[in-house]
Formats: structure tokens, sequence, C-alpha cells
């Protein structure tokens, strides 16, 4: 027997390596089965069933393609797909009627409460941070506002940021 001087984690995991390579695993077994059925002939991995009967098989490699080649000589034709439908014109959808009047967004204030800046200026073009502690409502410019996009910064649902940018056109 092999002794080692060194004891401990080192010597147990020299001792698992020489064992593993000792005793090597079993090389797994394959095979084809070629089988005949009602179907036509087909290759699998386990035994013919009972209503299939095994066919003569060779031994060598099932064909890559399961669809015959056409014969020499003949010529492949293309068949036309079906015409597409024609997509008919959709009206676009008309402008979303805004709530609020947009004339107020200059009067926001911080400490505002989310419901108190929907109730004034109307629901917000754009939002971030739904659902997080900080979130950020835009209001893109409109008729009572022109070249102005307006941003709210909420936390905890009271404004605390509110920044009103001019558009240089």
């Amino acid at each position: 027997m092999l002794r080692l001087k060194a004891r401990g984690a080192p010597a147990v995991a020299i001792l698992v390596h020489l064992l593993v390579l000792a005793f090597p695993a079993p090389a797994a077994q394959s095979a084809i089965h070629k089988c005949a059925g009602t179907g036509g002939t087909t290759y699998q991995d386990r035994p013919c069933g009972p209503q299939d009967t095994p066919a003569a098989f060779d031994g060598t490699t099932a064909p890559l393609s399961v669809t015959p080649s056409p014969a020499q000589g003949t010529t492949l034709v293309r068949r036309d797909s079906a015409p597409k439908p024609v997509r008919a014109e959709r009206a676009r959808r008309a402008e979303p009627v805004r709530t609020g009047n947009p004339s107020e967004r200059r009067h926001l204030r911080t400490g505002m409460s989310e419901g108190e800046v929907i109730a004034r200026i109307g629901p917000p073009d754009l939002t971030t941070g739904k659902g997080r502690r900080l979130a950020r409502w835009t209001w893109m410019p409109a008729h009572g506002d022109p070249d102005t996009i307006t941003v709210v910064l909420f936390e905890v649902g009271r404004a605390v940021e509110i920044e009103r940018t001019v558009i240089k056109r």
C-alpha cells in the first residue's frame, strides 16, 4: 500500500484520485434500431415496439436527409405564395383630451402631493419610477404652456423639485 507522510486534506485528495483512476467508469452503450412500421422506416434509440418490425440494418449511419432527393434531370419549380392582402389605411388616433389647465404648470411648488399636482395640471405625459421612492413626471409643451417642458420630481409622494425648461425652436 502507498504510504502517505502528509496527513489531512492533501492525503485524502490523493487517495480519492488514485481510487478514481483504479476504477474507471464503464463506457456508455448506445444502439440505433431501424424499425419498419405503418408510417415507414424509422430510426430510434430503443428496440422496436410490438406494432413495428425490425428492418434490415447494416450498421451504417442513418441518412442525413429524411426527404428523398429529386430524380436526376428534374427541375424544381418554385411555388408562388398567396398574395398578401392589402393593408387598409387606418385613421390616426385622436389626440387625447388633456385634463387640467396647462397654464397652471408655472404655479406648482415643492411640497405638493401627487394628487394635488394631477388635480391642478392633469396627468403627466411621461412617468418614470412608478412604485418606487423617487418618481419623475414630465409634461410636454401644450397649448396653454407652449415651448416649455415641466418636470416634477416626487419623493415618497411629495414634490421635491420642479424644473421648467424652455425649448428653443
